[in-house]
């Protein structure tokens, strides 16, 4: 349950609020994602982890996804050039901990 970008699916809290079907967390989420200037709908608050065909509407064009698998990679962490600038900018401004688990 590895992201592309290397975050263990397992402590998402978009990830449990799916798996438990928990609407609380979803709000929870929701709230995090407007205070960042993302308003995005509670239905699409659905996510079973990066490999899985059922993810966020927001990370359909997430571009770690696509540059490793443009290079024929399963994450991140494989590549040559990791961490590059832009995935470590990612992780420090946006990968918050939250209550022991991860907001995504």
């Amino acid at each position: 349950m590895i992201s592309h970008c290397g975050i263990d699916c397992t402590r998402c809290q978009t990830f449990h609020a799916t798996a438990g079907n928990d609407d609380a967390l979803r709000r929870e989420i929701q709230q995090y994602y407007k205070e960042i200037g993302m308003d995005i709908a509670m239905q699409d608050l659905h996510c079973r982890g990066c490999h899985s065909e059922e993810q966020m509407p927001t990370c359909a064009g997430c571009p770690y996804k696509q540059c490793g698998q443009a290079k024929g990679l399963t994450r991140c962490a494989e590549c040559a050039e990791y961490p590059c600038e832009s995935l470590q900018w990612y992780t420090e401004n946006y990968i918050k901990p939250s209550m022991g688990r991860l907001i995504l």
